[in-house]
């Protein structure tokens, strides 16, 4: 990281925010700031939720919610490699003793 910050215009639900951030993180800003007015312009078409605040909220828990449930698959997914190398390391101490044999 350079450490230089610039100012990006982001665009959630029709209203413009100023943000700074790291030069090399922009691309990131621009995707996040993206995803999360598509969320929040779902809420606000389904009519379920009124007002900006609510819809805001309401988009946080949902993106906050996902972001659980990929942590837990990571978990699994990691559990799972740290198995297979396991195994892995048993078979080859098994091919290396029949090979020796």
């Amino acid at each position: 990281m350079n450490g230089l910050k610039k100012s990006i215009k982001i665009n959630i639900l029709k209203h413009e925010y100023t943000v700074s951030c790291e030069d090399e993180a922009v691309d990131n800003l621009l995707e996040a700031a993206a995803y999360l007015d598509g969320q929040m312009k779902s809420i606000s078409e389904s009519g379920k939720v009124l007002g900006t605040d609510r819809c805001a909220i309401m988009a946080g828990l949902n993106i906050s919610n996902e972001l659980l449930e990929l942590q837990r698959r990571l978990e699994v997914h990691e559990s799972t490699i740290s198995r297979l190398r396991s195994l892995n390391e048993q078979l080859d101490k098994f091919v290396s003793g029949l090979q020796s044999s």
